[in-house]
């Protein structure tokens, strides 16, 4: 199926490589307009400058409730929700500033995402071809020490992901997890291994979304941790 042609999206974390590795690929499959959202408001602007009939740019942080609650009262076009804002502070339980890491890494990547997506909902009931995708990681289903604190959100929002897909199957909104390696994008800029270029990323995760693959391992390296058994990700 074509999930993309003609949608209505709404992409947060749009001015990071992976939101601008979105925007390049899904004018290329033809969706109507991307609401291009971040806390940039400048640099957003400057991204929808380049194509201005279908890229909106729009202030919206997804740890102000208030600014999520305008801006789904005032979108009731939307049909494709992408949440892909995300933060990464690179610590483990024992720094002496974990919580204050951790809470900014699950404000931004977990309780953010929940917020969005549940103001969002009854929008996407009322479109048809509805679906949320949540760029999650490999650091969703394992312990990377180093970046404790980051997996912990990302495993709260991988169980959210999970949880809600069944929940939202009745009213035919599609969810999807997507499961992503290490990525040659500023995040991961310290880290020597072989890397994804988000291009390729965002290109091989859009055509296993027209495939229905809800669970997406979008690259080498996760889809070796995927077939190395040391996760389920179902139902138990």
């Amino acid at each position: 199926m074509n999930s993309f042609r003609n949608a209505v999206v709404l992409l947060t974390g749009a001015d990071g490589d992976i939101g601008k590795a979105f925007i390049d690929e899904l004018l290329k499959r033809d969706v109507a307009k991307i609401y291009l959202t971040g806390i940039n408001i400048e640099q957003l602007s400057t991204l929808a400058s380049h194509n201005p009939d279908t890229l909106f740019p729009s202030l919206l942080d997804v740890t102000d409730s208030n600014q999520i609650k305008i801006f789904c009262s005032s979108h009731k076009d939307i049909n494709l929700l992408i949440n892909n804002a995300g933060i990464e502070l690179k610590s483990d339980f024992l720094n002496q500033k974990a919580h204050e890491y951790a809470q900014l890494e699950m404000n931004i990547n977990y309780i953010g995402v929940v917020n969005l997506t549940n103001e969002l909902i009854p929008t996407l009931k009322s479109n048809s071809n509805a679906a949320i995708i949540n760029i999650l990681s490999i650091a969703s289903l394992c312990v990377i020490k180093r970046l404790s604190t980051y997996c912990a959100s990302k495993m709260a929002t991988h169980i959210f992901t999970q949880s809600i897909r069944e929940d939202l199957n009745k009213y035919n909104i599609r969810v999807f997890g997507i499961y992503p390696g290490y990525i040659d994008s500023r995040m991961s800029a310290d880290v020597d291994y072989d890397k994804i270029s988000p291009a390729t990323l965002v290109k091989n995760i859009c055509d296993d979304i027209d495939l229905n693959k809800f669970n997406i391992f979008p690259d080498p390296m996760s889809i070796a941790f995927k077939n190395s058994n040391k996760l389920t990700i179902d139902y138990m």
